[in-house]
């Protein structure tokens, strides 16, 4: 693990502004940018609402964003519809209060754009978003699977409304396609302002430092959300058989996944377990560990799936090991500024890192953090905003 002096941080949602200093940012420029969802969070809304309207704002001249949500009051909403050059609806299920909203923008001629990260519109793959997710285990299975195609159907219902959508890669944006005939457009994830600035301080820190590390060697699996039990079995033995023939090793665990059941059950002491924590910390979490695994499994649900956790950690420079998924495959150089590992092979992959770092680890880590600087920033993100905006309403 690297040992490091940082500032401590006083975490706070950075989206946490009351609706007038959001309507001022709105109204700021001639052309306008809505963004709607239901509930900020710090997944989708993230992402897909608040570091967009951040771009726009700080890195495009002339034009102005801003985000909505469902608490917001429908006259001030209503204000917004008939002001907005175009309106983006952000992964939200279909109800009476989008369908109004929608309606208002429908009636001032405002185009509106459907913004998805994940394939859930279409419930065609919902059979593969369950297996992913490894649902079929749940005892309620009934109820399991009438969510799920409900939550399809509104989130399909809700794009139906609009004039485009927006995926976040390629992949997702070929296979949205196959089932509908609305133009589809790519703007893919990226980080924002506050966490590019504080990421960046602690590779300096860890620069100052001399990379000084303690006699244990940390790889970290940063899980995100509690759906993620397949996805780390691809990796499970491996990570297991490391920890086993390399005494140095520990297992740095972020977020829900429950390890107790899995084959490292026995190895609860090299083991660290740390609950969800928030975004910001979560960098920090991972900055002091040397080497980050993202196993995803291969099928039409996970391949839509963004590179975050390459960039997550390749922006606090550590080097990640990742499972041949579509956007990883693009994101990454193999051998240059990470590793792509196909199933089988996670154990030799992992040794060459562990047993090599200064002459493997070390370098990609240094490419990884120049790449997500020069790609995965607000500033750098920007022209691909404007040129699928202006695409989508010529803006």
């Amino acid at each position: 693990m690297f040992k490091f002096e940082s500032e401590p941080l006083e975490y706070r949602d950075p989206w946490a502004i009351r609706l007038g200093s959001r309507l001022q940012d709105f109204f700021r420029e001639k052309t306008r940018i809505a963004y709607y969802y239901q509930k900020p969070d710090s997944s989708t809304f993230r992402y897909r609402c608040f570091n967009m309207s951040q771009a726009i704002n700080r890195y495009l001249s002339g034009m102005s964003a801003s985000w909505f949500c469902e608490k917001d009051d429908d006259y001030y909403l209503g204000w917004v519809a008939q002001e907005a050059s175009i309106v983006v609806v952000c992964r939200s299920f279909y109800d009476s209060k989008l369908a109004w909203f929608i309606q208002q923008c429908r009636r001032r001629g405002t185009i509106v754009l459907f913004d998805c990260d994940d394939y859930v519109f279409d419930p065609a793959v919902v059979p593969d978003v369950v297996e992913a997710l490894n649902q079929t285990v749940l005892s309620d299975r009934d109820s399991m699977w009438t969510s799920w195609y409900g939550w399809t159907s509104r989130y399909r219902t809700a794009l139906d409304l609009c004039d485009g959508l927006i995926t976040t890669n390629d992949y997702l944006a070929a296979r949205s396609r196959e089932t509908t005939d609305l133009p589809v457009y790519v703007i893919p994830n990226f980080m924002g302002d506050e966490q590019v600035k504080y990421s960046t301080s602690l590779v300096k820190a860890k620069r100052a430092s001399g990379h000084i590390r303690d006699e244990c060697f940390d790889i970290g699996y940063f899980s995100g959300s509690p759906s993620h039990d397949r996805d780390f079995a691809l990796a499970a033995e491996a990570l297991r058989d490391i920890l086993q023939t390399r005494p140095q090793t520990r297992l740095r665990v972020v977020g829900y996944l429950d390890v107790s059941n899995t084959c490292l059950a026995g190895l609860s002491n090299r083991v660290e377990i740390i609950k969800f924590v928030n975004y910001m910390e979560l960098q920090r979490l991972i900055a002091q560990t040397e080497l980050n695994v993202a196993p995803l499994q291969d099928n039409r649900f996970t391949n839509c799936k963004s590179e975050l956790k390459y960039f997550d950690a390749g922006i606090v420079e550590v080097p990640t090991i990742a499972s041949p998924t579509f956007t990883m495959s693009q994101a990454i150089t193999n051998g240059v500024n990470g590793v792509i590992c196909p199933d089988g092979d996670w154990f030799e992959v992992m040794a060459g890192i562990v047993d090599g770092y200064g002459e493997t680890g070390r370098p990609i880590a240094e490419k990884a953090y120049e790449h997500c600087l020069a790609t995965y920033t607000s500033e750098a993100m920007a022209p691909q905003i404007l040129a699928q905006l202006t695409a989508a309403g010529s803006v």
